[in-house]
């Protein structure tokens, strides 16, 4: 899931310093900010709008931040349309609900209002060229409004290990010489210019006969990328992969053996608004603090609005072990013979139930 933004604008304080004196001034116009942070991915079937308010005055911040009414409008008509060449082909109104998503802190927790809208699983939303997606909201009876458009992510895909039906390759398997590879993962970026990979990997723990699935997500990372390009990447390292395992495998002596389940690509394509949104603001170094916040909402009747609407799109792939069917692995032999006997995780009992490694050393009993 996506995370979602809660912001809330605390006083601005300008200082002024000469030879005679030392004035200090505070900005106390109550002006109301809708903070809006909305992410379109045609992989969802349920799409969520956040859509919060704020603004500065005198009263404590932190005694506000706690009251959940002081960050919601009391009034919010939103719409989502779907236009393509000018023609509104489909309209969702948002409704509101609440979630649980959020840890005690200085916000209120741990009830969120986030509003939503629904797609079919056979009338997705649809990336392409000419077609565009529009945020228009209302606030307080027709006070003012907000709007947004954007494109979804189009023409990007993932490439090898899943275009060639490949294993996961992290190891040579060499245990008089250890060797670990650095695995190229490829994609397509399409009309996106920044992405973030991620590995999944799950593991089954036996106890006797019983056996849980457990599983822990392995951050690759972030990548800028040119739209339009054929192929782009990013290196998987073998190095990081072993003491992974040995991080999210528990410490409990009553496990009898492991064995690798799955291994799942998960590869998020970001928009240019989204990157430049995430780029612009990020926290400043600089003693100033006088940067811009980036936003490509717009409100009328002179009300201010921060946040952003774009896209993102999310493309994955599992790849499972599969007892059943010859050649079907997730990691490949040198790389699954390093993790049942390597030094980094021999003592973790994993073994290999894939038939081709029936003859091997680390096939399990």
């Amino acid at each position: 899931m996506i995370k979602l933004l809660s912001v809330i604008i605390v006083l601005f304080t300008l200082l002024f310093f000469n030879s005679c004196s030392e004035k200090i001034t505070l900005t106390n116009d109550q002006k109301e900010t809708a903070i809006i942070y909305g992410l379109l991915d045609q992989a969802d079937t349920i799409h969520y709008i956040k859509i919060n308010r704020a603004f500065s005055g005198m009263n404590n911040s932190l005694e506000i931040a706690q009251i959940p009414d002081s960050s919601y409008f009391k009034d919010v008509q939103a719409y989502i349309y779907e236009i393509k060449k000018g023609d509104t082909l489909r309209r969702w109104k948002l409704r509101d609900t609440l979630i649980n998503n959020k840890e005690a802190g200085i916000f209120f927790a741990p009830k969120q209002k986030v509003y939503y809208f629904q797609t079919a699983k056979n009338t997705p939303l649809v990336g392409e060229n000419g077609r565009k997606y529009t945020f228009y909201s209302r606030f307080n009876q027709n006070q003012f409004s907000v709007t947004a458009s954007t494109e979804l992510i189009y023409s990007n895909g993932l490439g090898y290990p899943v275009s060639y039906g490949g294993n996961y390759s992290f190891a040579s398997g060499d245990q008089i010489k250890p060797e670990y590879y650095s695995m190229g993962i490829e994609f397509k970026p399409g009309t996106s210019v920044t992405t973030n990979t991620t590995l999944r990997i799950s593991f089954k723990e036996f106890i006797d006969q019983q056996f849980t699935i457990k599983s822990f997500d392995w951050n690759i990372g972030d990548a800028d990328v040119s739209p339009g390009i054929t192929k782009s990447g990013i290196n998987a390292l073998g190095s990081s992969f072993y003491p992974l395992i040995v991080k999210n495998c528990t410490n409990n002596p009553a496990i009898t053996k492991r064995q690798i389940e799955s291994i799942e690509l998960r590869v998020t394509f970001g928009s240019e608004v989204l990157n430049n949104y995430l780029t612009l603001n990020k926290p400043s170094s600089s003693l100033a603090q006088n940067k811009t916040n980036y936003t490509n909402l717009t409100a009328t009747n002179g009300m201010r609005v921060l946040g952003v609407f774009t896209s993102r799109n999310t493309l994955s792939n599992i790849k499972k072990s599969n007892t059943n069917s010859f050649n079907s692995r997730a990691l490949d032999f040198g790389s699954t013979k390093e993790l049942c006997l390597g030094a980094y995780t021999r003592s973790l009992l994993f073994c290999s139930d894939i038939p081709e490694d029936n003859k091997s050393n680390f096939y399990c009993n």
